[in-house]
C-alpha cells in the first residue's frame, strides 16, 4: 500500500501541471492523444538515462559514470558542469522534442501551431513523472513526510523546468511548421533556447545553492521570467488559427 501511494505522488505534480496547461488549450484534444504522448513521455526516461550514462563516460573513459558523478568537484568544475548541468539538458530536451516531431505531428490531430506546445509539454510532464518516481523510490525509502516535501519541491522546480522547458521548443517548431524555408533554424533556435535553460536551472541547482542559500530567489525569479516568456508565445501561438504545414 505504501508504494502506490508514493507511485500516486510520484505522478502527482505532472498531472497538476497537465490539468493547468489542458486548461488553456481552447480545442481540447482527444483523451487518447494526451494519453498517448503522456506515455511517450514515460517511456523516454529509461532511454535518456542510457543516453546521458554514455555520454558521462565519454568525458572519462577510464571511470564508471556513477563514480563521476559521486567524485563531485573533484574531477573539476567545468567537467562537473558539463555532466551534471549540460548533458542531462541536450538529451532530454531533444528526446522530448523527437518523439513530437516523429509521432504527432502527422497525425490529424494536431491542426493547430499551438498544439507544438501542448504535446511537447505533456510529453515532457510524463518524462518528469519517470523522474519523480525514481527519487521517491530510491534506497532506502524516504519517510512519508519527506516524501511530502521532496515532491511538492519538484512540482515548482524539476517538474515545473520539464514543463517549461519543451513549452520553448513547441513554440519554435510551432513556427518552424509555419515557415517552412526556416524550418531547420527555427528548430535549433528554440531547442539551444531550451537547452541553455535547463542547464542553466541544473548549473543554478547543483552548484550556486550550495554555495550560497540566497541563490533559490535567483531560482525563483529565474522560472518565473520563463515561465512568463513560454505564456505570452502560448498566447501568441492561440491567436494563429492556420493550420501548421507539414
Amino acid at each position: 500500500m505504501t508504494y502506490l501511494f508514493y507511485a500516486i505522488l510520484g505522478f502527482l505534480p505532472s498531472l497538476i501541471w497537465l490539468a493547468f496547461y489542458l486548461r488553456k488549450d481552447k480545442h481540447p484534444e482527444p483523451n487518447s492523444m494526451v494519453i498517448r504522448v503522456f506515455i511517450w513521455g514515460i517511456l523516454l526516461a529509461p532511454l535518456a538515462v542510457i543516453l546521458e550514462m554514455a555520454l558521462i563516460w565519454l568525458t572519462n573513459p577510464s571511470v564508471s559514470p556513477l563514480t563521476i558523478l559521486s567524485d563531485g568537484i573533484e574531477n573539476g568544475f567545468l567537467k562537473m558542469i558539463l555532466i551534471s548541468a549540460v548533458i542531462p539538458a541536450l538529451v532530454e530536451e531533444y528526446l522530448k522534442y523527437s518523439v513530437v516531431r516523429r509521432k504527432i505531428v502527422k497525425n490529424p490531430e494536431f491542426d493547430e501551431p499551438v498544439d507544438a506546445m501542448l504535446y511537447c509539454v505533456i510529453a515532457a510532464l510524463g518524462f518528469a513523472a519517470v523522474e519523480n518516481l525514481l527519487i521517491l523510490f530510491s534506497s532506502p525509502l524516504m519517510p512519508i513526510d519527506q516524501a511530502f516535501g521532496t515532491i511538492t519541491l519538484r512540482f515548482l522546480g524539476a517538474t515545473f523546468v520539464h514543463a517549461l522547458a519543451s513549452g520553448f521548443i513547441g513554440y519554435w517548431l510551432a513556427l518552424s511548421l509555419l515557415e517552412i524555408k526556416k524550418r531547420k533554424r527555427l528548430i535549433f533556435t528554440g531547442l539551444s533556447l531550451a537547452i541553455i535553460f535547463h542547464a542553466g536551472y541544473n548549473y543554478l541547482i547543483i552548484t550556486a545553492i550550495e554555495i550560497n542559500k540566497s541563490a533559490v530567489f535567483l531560482v525563483i525569479i529565474f522560472l518565473a521570467a520563463m515561465a512568463a516568456i513560454v505564456s505570452y508565445n502560448f498566447k501568441k501561438l492561440k491567436k494563429l488559427s492556420a493550420v501548421c504545414k507539414i
